[in-house]
């Protein structure tokens, strides 16, 4: 059975199997019902006496004299109605409903399909015993999406679980796992701060000769150690919320990053190369210094954009704890070889032997 067909019997009401995590759990017990033979005037005169907020008050919900479910009304359609009219009929959405122990995540996506402020949800007897709300829904797809997200990847459940039972072990329990894994990940930015101090020593000629270029070093680590972090947090959100396909990664995301990461550098790379020349370069007769800072701001902010995204992904794939893993890999590579870039180009452009 494809999802749609699924999701329209969801809707009508008619599967019977319960759900571990059934609408009913997150269901409101506030909104607006009428009885099917209300009138407009009166069905509106409940909307403007209720206390509830804008999103709850657009839609009233209609039942049969028996109780039973008929369906809603919108207050738009309200609105433009005869006062006298009966309420019946301006129904809508009469087969949009679920029963109370029908799965979340299917009510939930049944309410995106079809666009509605507020799902009904009905009782054995068909009586109305909630509603789920457009918020909540969004908030429950956000919640089953980064598991959907692991068996599209074909990883499945066993990865799903392994991510679980790692965020737990790194948030309580003993210290012994997270001094672990965490010391390991740091291990790795030591080396690379070292490497990186010994880059610094191999132009220490460089740096000699030209005092300002010291003045921009923070400039060019940190501008790439901030943009990693903002790379890691949008891949670790979008894979969170099914908007990254692992499946297309290479071909669609890491080729969209990298065109982000070119129109960022490029734009921020003017921006710090024009301010080193008019604060450095042209009173100390270094007219090329705004050149150097803005190659290396280019080369770090475009490597870290690319780097946000590949090494997540590459740990995800290899099976390594990626919370804590990824941030240590790019800030290493990126301050060693940004550094690196730096310093060549200075050596370069200025006409400097190390």
């Amino acid at each position: 059975m494809t999802n749609e067909a699924t999701l329209r019997l969801q809707g009508a009401g008619l599967t019977e199997e319960p759900s571990v995590n059934p609408v009913k759990s997150v269901m409101r017990n506030t909104f607006i019902k009428v009885g099917e033979y209300a009138s407009v005037k009166e069905t509106l005169d409940a909307v403007r006496e209720s206390e509830l907020d804008n999103a709850a008050a657009s839609v009233v919900f209609v039942a049969r004299s028996s109780g039973r479910h008929l369906g809603f009304v919108r207050l738009s359609t309200l609105l433009r109605a005869d006062a006298e009219r009966p309420v019946a009929g301006l129904v809508e959405g009469r087969d949009l409903f679920v029963k109370q122990d029908a799965d979340r995540e299917h009510a939930a996506r049944l309410l995106q399909r079809r666009d509605l402020a507020m799902l009904p949800v009905i009782d054995e007897a068909n009586r109305m015993v909630g509603a789920l709300r457009f918020d909540d829904a969004m908030d429950i797809l956000e919640e089953e999406a980064s598991e959907d997200v692991y068996w599209k990847a074909g990883i499945g459940d066993l990865t799903h679980h392994k991510e679980v039972v790692r965020s737990e072990k790194l948030t309580s329990g003993g210290i012994g796992y997270p001094v672990k894994v965490r010391m390991a990940f740091l291990m790795v930015t030591l080396i690379g701060g070292l490497m990186v101090g010994g880059v610094i020593d191999y132009f220490e000629g460089v740096l000699e000769a030209i005092v300002a270029l010291a003045i921009f070093i923070p400039l060019v680590m940190d501008m790439g150690g901030n943009v990693g972090t903002q790379s890691t947090t949008i891949f670790a959100r979008g894979l969170a919320l099914g908007h990254i396909n692992l499946k297309q990664f290479f071909r669609v995301h890491i080729v969209r990053e990298l065109k982000v990461g070119l129109a960022m550098g490029l734009v921020l790379a003017t921006i710090g190369g024009l301010v080193a020349w008019a604060w450095q370069g042209a009173p100390n007769d270094i007219p090329l210094l705004g050149v150097v800072v803005g190659i290396s701001l280019m080369f770090s902010i475009t490597t870290a954009c690319l780097l946000g995204f590949l090494l997540p992904y590459l740990l995800l794939k290899l099976g390594v704890d990626h919370a804590p893993g990824a941030d240590p890999f790019i800030t290493t590579i990126k301050d060693f070889s940004g550094l690196a870039v730096y310093f060549l180009s200075a050596a370069w452009l200025l006409g400097i032997s190390g």
